[in-house]
């Protein structure tokens, strides 16, 4: 069932946003409170299958993506057509949302969005996790463990976010161990969301750490490239690791956030894709330069 929403009076376009892998919506209440004293209206809600619970059993990627859209649809029947967002997995099924739900979804917010597993500060374990995708009975027992820096550039932050790991299997920044299934599902996922990118038209806003562990500049600039929206925004962070709304540039994540929110955003149509412009956004190959940053 959808979670229950409590009715806000809404100052800015009202805004959903999708927590990160096998975590909570946790991940968001510094910024959901800072843009809440800002007037917006933020609805972080819990995903069946994808949110942690203790003993929570294996998924698939589709029951996320389902999970959300009653969600989305229960949100947008109150109050129409929102701004949608989330931070590093949650971004990629707020994508592949924007591209099914087009008349629901006015805008998208990325937060550290990841299509590429490619991060420097990933666990060597990580770089085997192909051969446990194929052994089904790995995947659904192996559990790769949270490690420094938590996402988290700040000390004194990542300290406490580490004591939080070791007292409980569960901190701000997300679950203190990945179920490896999760992780398999979170890439089929992204490849998924590769394949729509073009066809997504919302206006977009898009923040991404250059010094991100998880996921490189690679995933910002791809979606710069191939998503079909002429309107979108690339902001990269300079002081900060993955968790961007809990590190040392959150007050630049409010800031965008709600400068965004305020903005008037024409709700996008469907597009149909050219079968070119769908095999292009099939290579993940892309050629690096300097930040792309093209104004809203």
């Amino acid at each position: 069932m959808p979670t229950q929403i409590d009715t806000l009076p809404a100052a800015s376009q009202p805004c959903m946003l999708l927590h990160g892998l096998i975590s909570t919506p946790g991940e968001f209440t510094t910024v959901r409170q800072a843009l809440e004293r800002q007037g917006a209206q933020v609805f972080t809600p819990s995903l069946e299958g994808y949110s942690y619970t203790p003993g929570m059993s294996a998924s698939k990627w589709q029951e996320w993506l389902e999970a959300a859209r009653r969600e989305l649809y229960a949100y947008t029947d109150a109050h129409g057509p929102v701004v949608l967002g989330g931070l590093c997995v949650g971004a990629a099924i707020a994508m592949a949302l924007a591209a099914e739900e087009p008349k629901r979804v006015a805008g998208l917010v990325l937060l550290s969005p990841t299509l590429f597993y490619d991060g420097w500060g990933l666990s060597r374990w990580l770089n085997l996790r192909h051969i446990g995708y194929h052994l089904p009975f790995l995947a659904k027992w192996i559990r790769i463990d949270e490690r420094e820096p938590y996402g988290v550039k700040n000390p004194q932050i990542r300290k406490w976010i580490a004591r939080e790991m070791r007292q409980q299997s569960l901190s701000s920044a997300g679950a203190a161990k990945l179920p490896l299934w999760a992780i398999r599902e979170a890439e089929r996922l992204m490849k998924h969301v590769c394949k729509a990118l073009p066809t997504i038209r919302a206006q977009s806003l898009i923040l991404h750490a250059r010094e991100d562990e998880v996921a490189s500049l690679k995933t910002p600039h791809y979606i710069m490239q191939t998503m079909g929206t002429r309107d979108k925004k690339l902001v990269v962070l300079e002081n900060s690791y993955h968790m961007i709304t809990l590190d040392n540039d959150r007050h630049t994540v409010v800031r965008e956030m709600a400068e965004f929110l305020r903005r008037p955003i024409a709700v996008p149509q469907h597009v149909e894709v050219t079968a070119s412009q769908r095999a292009a956004a099939t290579h993940n190959t892309i050629e690096l330069g300097n930040t792309v940053c093209q104004p809203l």
